[in-house]
C-alpha cells in the first residue's frame, strides 16, 4: 500500500519557513486510487483550472531523503516544498502526497494516481520519453559509500566494473543505468528498496559500494553518525564519452502541456528572484546546484 500525507498553504505560512510548518493529513490509498484530475479537459476547463478549482493537487513522492518525503508523517524535501511554493503562486493552496517506490513513479503518474512527480527524479532521455519534465531544478554530481579506506579505490561507475565489486542502487535510479553502460557485470548490480538498506548491506559486507547523488548519501550518513563507511569524492559520470549531468525537475504526463508550461514560468520567477536557492538551501542544496542557463530540460532530454 501506498502512503499518503499533505500541507495546505494556510498552513504552511501559519507556521513560519520553508521546511517546518506542513500541515499533516494520514491516510492510506490502495494501488487502483486515481486522481480526479487527468489531464483532459472532461468538459470543465484545462488541468490547471480543475486543480485551482479543487484546490489541492497530488505529487508522487518515493521516500528519498532530502528529495521528498514523509517526516513523521508531514510531507518536507527540497522537491514537495519547492512545488508548494509553486502551486501556492498558482492558487492551489493544499498539496497531498502518496509515496510509491522510486520505480513506480512514472507508471504511478501515467495511471493517474497523483497529478505530477515531486521526486527530484533526474531528467533522462530514457524518462522523457515517457512523460514531460519541467525546467531543471538543481543539479548534482554521484558519488558512492565504502567501507572505511575505501578498499578497492572507487572513484567512478567505471572504476567499479573494473574492480568487480558489488554495488548498490536504489530501483529505478540512474545509478543502475550508469552502472551497467559502465561495464559492470548485472550479477554485480544489486537493487536496494531504500537507502537505509543501502547503508546496511553495505555495513554488513553484502554491498562493496553503494551509489547515489552526494546530496543523498551526506544526507544518509547525517543520519547515521555512529556509521564507519565514507563518502567518495563527487564525480560526473561519464556514458560513451559525454558526462551525464544529474539534474532533475517536476514530472507531469506528456499531454498536461498547460500545467507544465504554467509550473515552469513560476520556476523562473523563483531562480530569478534567487527564492529557489532559499527553499532548497535548507535541505543541502548549495548555490553550485542551481543550474546553469544552458543546462535545458531539451539538452538533458537529447544526452547532450
Amino acid at each position: 500500500m501506498s502512503h499518503t500525507s499533505g500541507w495546505s498553504r494556510r498552513s504552511f505560512l501559519r507556521h513560519g519557513g520553508l521546511v517546518a510548518g506542513l500541515v499533516v493529513a494520514p491516510g492510506l490509498v490502495t494501488a487502483c486510487s486515481r486522481t480526479d484530475t487527468d489531464g483532459s479537459d472532461g468538459g470543465g476547463g484545462g488541468a490547471l483550472d480543475q486543480l485551482r478549482s479543487q484546490g489541492t493537487i497530488t505529487v508522487g513522492i518515493a521516500g528519498e531523503e532530502p528529495y521528498a518525503y514523509l517526516d513523521g508523517g508531514e510531507l518536507t524535501g527540497m522537491d514537495p516544498t519547492v512545488q508548494k511554493t509553486i502551486w501556492g503562486n498558482l492558487g492551489i493552496d493544499t498539496v497531498e502526497a502518496t509515496q510509491v517506490s522510486f520505480d513506480g513513479l512514472i507508471p504511478g503518474l501515467n495511471a493517474n494516481r497523483f497529478n505530477v512527480v515531486a521526486a527530484g527524479m533526474f531528467i533522462t532521455p530514457e524518462r522523457c520519453v515517457e512523460a514531460a519534465f519541467s525546467d531543471p531544478m538543481y543539479c548534482v554530481p554521484n558519488a558512492f559509500l565504502v567501507p572505511p579506506g575505501n578498499p578497492d579505490d572507487i572513484t567512478d561507475f567505471q572504476s567499479v566494473a573494473d574492480a568487480g565489486i558489488r554495488l548498490g542502487v536504489l530501483g529505478g535510479a540512474v545509478e543502475g543505468d550508469f552502472a551497467k553502460q559502465s561495464g559492470v557485470a548485472g550479477s554485480n548490480i544489486v537493487t536496494v528498496p531504500t537507502t537505509r538498506d543501502g547503508l546496511l548491506q553495505l555495513e554488513q559486507g553484502r554491498l562493496d559500494a553503494f551509489g547515489l547523488t552526494t546530496i543523498t548519501l551526506r544526507d544518509v550518513l547525517e543520519q547515521n553518525p555512529d556509521t564507519e563507511v565514507v563518502l567518495t569524492e563527487p564525480f560526473t559520470p561519464v556514458v560513451d564519452g559525454k558526462e551525464q549531468l544529474g539534474c532533475g525537475g517536476a514530472v507531469f504526463r506528456q499531454e498536461d502541456e498547460e500545467l507544465l508550461a504554467a509550473f515552469n514560468e513560476e520556476l523562473t520567477k523563483l531562480k530569478e528572484s534567487g527564492e529557489l536557492l532559499e527553499i532548497i538551501e535548507p535541505f543541502g542544496f548549495g548555490p553550485e546546484t542551481i543550474p546553469a542557463d544552458d543546462v535545458t530540460t531539451q539538452r538533458l532530454c537529447d544526452g547532450s
